[in-house]
């Protein structure tokens, strides 16, 4: 689903399509994020095609953690040899815990290389600006990614529509996702690009759902 130009959203239908929403800024960064499950690939690439688009196109993966849903399609991008990035405290975590993690889920634990470095700040891809945060609460090294120009932040398991991430797995932290939501509720955003639910459009629609997530969720994390 295009949701303006160069950014397209690809919405968790049910089981049998994905279990995460992935996310895709077009030209000129033709950036997939959040590939989700292998398995399900097929169809992800056949709703990009209805967009228009060339799943040949995409030139690097990111991935805003490595929790399996989100993460386990990352195994087919490295067979094509396409760059896969994710944060360097989150390469640790998937190093250290992910088999036992994976085993967790009853899937096998992916061999995979980060090859495309992920860390806080201005990223400079061929002249486009991003923004990257590191936002740990859900997972040690979870990351959002802002393009300013198009007012779109992609992420990940930090926020959802009325909802947040959990942070009862391995690694989560309800205290430092509350300081993570409160540092990107400080951006200019018109559309909220989350891991699982609806997106969000609209600075006043987001604005409320911040507002709404720290009054009823906060006190409980």
């Amino acid at each position: 689903m295009k949701v303006t130009d160069s950014v397209y959203a690809y919405i968790w239908k049910g089981y049998f399509v994905n279990n995460a929403n992935m996310f895709y800024f077009g030209e000129p960064l033709n950036m997939l994020f959040d590939p989700g499950l292998k398995n399900y690939l097929d169809v992800r690439f056949e709703e990009m095609r209805n967009d228009g688009l060339n799943p040949d196109d995409i030139r690097a993966v990111v991935n805003t953690h490595c929790h399996p849903d989100h993460f386990e399609g990352s195994l087919y991008f490295k067979e094509k040899n396409i760059p896969l990035g994710m944060h360097g405290e989150e390469i640790s975590f998937f190093n250290t815990m992910g088999p036992k993690f994976f085993q967790m889920f009853g899937m096998p634990f992916p061999e995979l290389e980060f090859n495309l470095p992920i860390k806080e700040g201005e990223w400079d891809v061929g002249g486009t600006r991003l923004e990257v945060y590191h936002t740990p609460g859900h997972s040690p090294g979870s990351v959002c990614v802002y393009w300013k120009e198009k007012k779109a932040l992609v992420c990940g398991d930090l926020i959802f529509e009325q909802s947040v991430g959990r942070v009862d797995f391995p690694g989560g932290d309800g205290n430092k996702l509350i300081e993570s939501i409160g540092k990107i509720s400080k951006l200019d955003v018109e559309i909220l690009l989350p891991g699982h639910m609806n997106i969000i459009t609209g600075a006043k629609n987001i604005k409320k759902n911040f507002e709404l997530i720290e009054k009823h969720y906060f006190s409980m994390l």
